[in-house]
């Protein structure tokens, strides 16, 4: 269900051009600084345009999305370059499949590669390991070993930063390593030696960010790191107290192999009032389980290990309308499967579900929350969100606080106001699927905001595509104003800009509720495409004038500048 676009090097360019004017904005009184995207390519436009070859056979291959494939198995140093030789400080992140990988093979991507024999290097190896070593004229030394399966046909995600004359790498969110090294710029590449491959989203930004991005003024999360001679565990073992060190970073799995078999279990263990991050990998599986992140609990990260979001699904069936065992019912919020009330919290390559079953329940009340957040800096990275009525509810604390998300290359389903909530989100580059509830005109609504009046910004919706499985032309709302308990001052805001709307979606897509009229609200698009962006008089459109007060880094930034956007 993954969704990504590969963006034209002179859209990245410009791309970058813009963020770096931008780059010390002033919003609310506070200087913010973020992050510019220097290169990404996940080649949906099927070739290898942008690249360099050294070595080895390059092409672009169907996958479940199109990825670069390099199938020469017995070339000893296949490699393929982008970027400039210039670029200094930055971070590189791709999607990394060995297709074979035998006693001799190195499956790996490259960080300020200054020739062809000089880089930094992350490599998964045979004997389930990952190395970060780096290279100077062939010849390398290690900085950093982590002993963790490392299986053929499996994706890995694979990160490396550079930061002055450190270099640090990760695995699926999981730190390899770091060292001190000479190499001071080039440019990024793959690589393989006597091994075939799959590489797909490559990213480079600008900057050194670690994979999870704390709050401005907070301390960093800990990164342990491993020298030349240290092994870490593939499975961390808990302590007596079944409370794990500070900063450290735990696994979770069904079949016994980590610290944990459960999910619950894991951020249990974390202690309250935690000052330092917490990562929590979570191993292939379905885990039917309730799952909380307590408010006292912040700063923590949930992975699923394998890079790929469906290999790790959370997921209870609880719905509003489903009876408790004390007496009464669940009610909407508490019928989500995962409550997010810890701020600073970070989730990556997993899925969360509610997979309440319409279609054998007769309640008066079906809404179905698969997550409900109530906290502020939240990062949904490469997350599936599964429902059907009220799938992700995006919320804040209370009526008077922000609640801040930040979902990137996300995959959201379901059918009636599937994403509400008085929260300010951004969506970027994400798919939002409406499923058919088999009506020829009406198949729900894809938004219900309950924007407070003094919250200038609710959900946007950028670079994103709306997609269907079925579900009629002309048949789906963007969304209708959601007034909880009648309240006059819960004012929606919903902006879509620059995103691909379906033919699926209505001409006069904004519709009223229970009473309260949608011209009141606030809904916008601006320069959206597709069959469902018609514009109409039912369509408000932001000016040129207006639209660059509303782009992701303008909801995000608050009254502390967050900036997780990369």
């Amino acid at each position: 269900m993954r969704r990504s676009r590969r963006r034209p090097l002179l859209a990245v360019a410009t791309a970058a051009l813009t963020a770096a004017a931008l780059g010390l904005t002033q919003l609310g009184g506070v200087q913010s600084a973020y992050a510019a995207t220097l290169f990404s390519d996940d080649f949906t436009d099927g070739d290898t345009a942008g690249w360099s070859k050294s070595g080895g056979t390059w092409s672009v291959v169907a996958d479940d999305s199109p990825a670069l494939h390099q199938a020469k198995a017995d070339t000893d140093n296949a490699r393929l370059f982008a970027g400039t030789s210039t670029w200094t400080d930055y971070t590189v992140q791709a999607r990394v499949m060995a297709l074979t990988l035998p006693a001799d093979g190195a499956v790996a991507l490259l960080a300020r590669a200054s020739g062809s024999t000089t880089y930094y290097r992350l490599a998964l190896l045979p004997g389930n390991q990952v190395r970060l070593e780096a290279v100077r004229s062939g010849a390398a030394t290690t900085l950093g070993t982590l002993s963790r399966t490392v299986a053929t046909g499996a994706w890995y995600t694979l990160r490396i930063e550079a930061a002055g004359s450190t270099v640090r790498g990760w695995v699926d969110g999981v730190p390899v390593g770091s060292g001190t090294g000479s190499i001071a710029t080039g440019r990024i590449g793959v690589q393989t030696r006597h091994a075939t491959a799959r590489y797909d989203d490559v990213t480079v930004t600008s900057g050194a960010t670690t994979p999870t991005t704390p709050p401005t003024g907070a301390p960093p999360p800990a990164t342990p790191t491993a020298t030349p001679t240290t092994t870490p565990p593939a499975s961390p073992t808990p302590t007596p107290t079944g409370t794990p060190p500070a900063g450290d970073t735990v696994v979770v799995a069904k079949d016994g192999s980590g610290a944990y078999t459960s999910v619950q279990a894991a951020v249990d263990a974390v202690p309250a009032g935690n000052t330092t991050g917490r990562t929590i990998v979570i191993r292939p599986g379905t885990y039917r389980e309730l799952v909380t992140i307590p408010a006292d609990k912040p700063r923590l990260t949930l992975v699923g290990s394998t890079g790929d979001a469906r290999d790790v699904v959370i997921t209870y069936d609880n719905a509003s309308g489903t009876p408790k065992p004390d007496g009464g019912t669940y009610g909407t919020s508490g019928s989500a499967s995962v409550t997010i009330d810890g701020s600073d919290f970070t989730a990556r390559h997993l899925t969360f579900a509610n997979s309440f079953d319409e279609a054998t329940h007769d309640y008066s009340a079906e809404q179905a929350v698969a997550v409900l957040t109530r906290a502020d800096r939240l990062v949904f990275d490469n997350v599936r969100f599964l429902g059907n009525q009220d799938t992700l509810y995006h919320n804040s604390a209370n009526s008077s606080a922000i609640g801040r998300a930040y979902f990137r290359d996300c995959y959201v389903e379901g059918d009636v106001d599937f994403i509400f909530g008085r929260g300010t989100g951004v969506f970027d580059r994400c798919e939002i699927r409406s499923l058919d509830r088999g009506s020829s005109t009406n198949n729900g609504y894809v938004t219900a905001p309950s924007t407070m009046i003094g919250n200038p910004y609710g959900f946007l919706f950028v670079g994103c595509t709306l997609t269907t499985d079925s579900a009629a032309a002309q048949s789906v709302h963007l969304g209708r104003p959601w007034h909880p308990s009648g309240d006059v001052n819960a004012i929606g805001q919903v902006v879509f800009r620059d995103s691909v709307l379906g033919a699926h979606v209505k001409d006069s897509p904004w519709t009223d509720m229970s009473g309260f009229s949608w011209r009141d609200a606030r809904f916008f698009e601006y320069r959206n495409s597709g069959p469902g962006a018609t514009v109409t008089a039912d369509r408000p459109q932001l000016t040129d004038a207006q639209a660059p007060a509303y782009t992701a880094q303008r909801y995000l930034a608050g009254a502390d500048g967050w900036n997780p956007i990369r």
